[in-house]
């Protein structure tokens, strides 16, 4: 029986290209990280995750699906990027998750994400290359917004100074 002919990819099963990442074990929580959480509220620490979507203006969701942490039941849900660790590129042969891929992809009247064809390799990879640069940035900005500012940029700007007198 030849097993590169027709009848070979009917029964092959049906995959697609995705980045792989796992769920972070421990994160900061509250004002100034004082409490340690682990995972997320949905997901198990370290949990296997799909990420099937980004946002590629923002850089700061994506879209992921995975088993979730009560229910067990494979769920779709977009993610903050600085959750996810251990990014690689595989090939998903699970059914289920397939499903939920594709229920992604359906036309939908609010948001098209376009064809699930667009599930290749060289998406996987571009977004395992990105996504840490996304993580990077996203830290980065976080840590500018909480310095406090400094009297000297306040003189400068007349609305944050009318800001500051207001609630003195």
């Amino acid at each position: 029986m030849d097993t590169n002919g027709p009848e070979a990819s009917e029964t092959s099963p049906e995959s697609y290209w995705t980045a792989v990442g796992n769920i972070i074990r421990e994160r900061p929580y509250g004002p100034a990280g004082a409490e340690i959480r682990y995972g997320t509220k949905h997901f198990a620490p370290a949990a296997k995750v799909y990420i099937i979507d980004w946002y590629p203006g923002t850089c700061q969701s994506i879209v992921v699906v995975g088993q979730h942490r009560k229910s067990k039941r494979l769920i779709t849900l977009s993610l903050d990027v600085r959750l996810v660790e251990n990014l690689r590129a595989k090939v998903c042969y699970n059914p289920t998750a397939i499903a939920k891929f594709k229920e992604h992809y359906s036309p939908k009247s609010h948001y098209n994400a376009g064809p699930i064809s667009s599930l290749t390799k060289e998406l996987a990879e571009t977004m395992c290359r990105a996504i840490p640069h996304w993580q990077l940035n996203y830290k980065t900005k976080l840590r500018e917004s909480a310095l406090p500012i400094q009297e000297e940029t306040t003189a400068t700007i007349p609305f944050l100074v009318w800001l500051r007198k207001l609630f003195q």
